[in-house]
């Protein structure tokens, strides 16, 4: 198994055929998400800093809340979230107490010729020839299991 490495340095351009009807309607959808995200994001900033404004007011009224019910919510958020965390870095502790560092993900050993001929799927002459340099083989060298069930009941 080849370990991994970093890519070659060359730019990788994709270009597609898009559309002026696909590419306006993307940004128009685009735009309108990005506006929603703004608009909640002012919403929860101002309604948890107790800032008031007309995207707060406006909010607060159409869904009949305030700014203190928004609090709780984000409150009751990142109340959640500690103790989930807590939860999570505690399971991590208790597994590390118990099973210790664990290191399974290494590279599997070099394969010897030896190990190949023991697997009996191939020819000892057809392992060198792949060993060397580039080999291209008319045949599949390697013994699909009928024709090994071919040769064993010829014997």
């Amino acid at each position: 198994m080849v370990k991994s490495r970093s890519r070659s340095k060359e730019t990788m351009i994709i270009s597609g055929n898009r559309s002026n009807l696909r590419f306006v309607s993307d940004l128009l959808i685009t735009l309108f998400f990005w506006g929603y995200t703004i608009i909640v994001m002012i919403f929860i900033l101002s309604a948890t800093t107790g800032i008031s404004n007309g995207v707060t007011r406006t909010l607060n009224t159409t869904f009949k809340t305030t700014n203190s019910e928004v609090q709780a919510v984000i409150g009751f958020g990142f109340t959640m979230f500690i103790v989930i965390y807590l939860l999570l870095f505690t399971n991590h502790l208790y597994n590390k107490k118990r099973f210790g560092q664990l290191t399974r993900r290494t590279y599997p050993k070099m394969v010897t010729e030896r190990d190949l001929l023991s697997l009996q799927l191939m020819s000892v002459e057809n392992i060198e020839k792949l060993q060397s340099n580039y080999m291209v083989f008319e045949k599949n060298p390697i013994i699909s299991l009928e024709e090994e069930k071919q040769h064993e009941e010829s014997h």
